[in-house]
């Protein structure tokens, strides 16, 4: 029996998750980090890896892609509030550190 091991792609860039999820890619999984001097959280967004996902990715950095631009405003703000989301809930493991220190 073979394992199988998924390929993740995941990315703390927020437009860049918002323009994959307003391409229609699904988000697998959504959590987060207190980075910076402000000690806010950061985002990290995953998708599942395939051979479509990797070029709109190389689209987006090359610049080459159009989107519909109230739907990707949409989804950021969406983005925003799933990561903030995750920060306040009081039963993940990141908060239950946080508040026992």
């Amino acid at each position: 029996m073979e394992n199988k091991i998924e390929e993740k792609f995941s990315t703390r860039d927020l437009y860049l998750a918002t323009t994959l999820v307003t391409m229609k890619f699904r988000i697998s999984n959504v959590d987060y980090q207190i980075e910076g001097q402000k000690k806010q959280p950061i985002g990290y967004f995953g998708f599942e890896k395939t051979k479509e996902l990797n070029e709109i990715v190389d689209k987006y950095w090359q610049g080459e892609l159009k989107v519909e631009p109230r739907e990707f405003v949409t989804n950021l703000w969406s983005l925003k509030s799933m990561v903030m989301n995750e920060y306040k809930n009081p039963n993940n493991e990141i908060s239950k550190k946080l508040s026992s220190n």
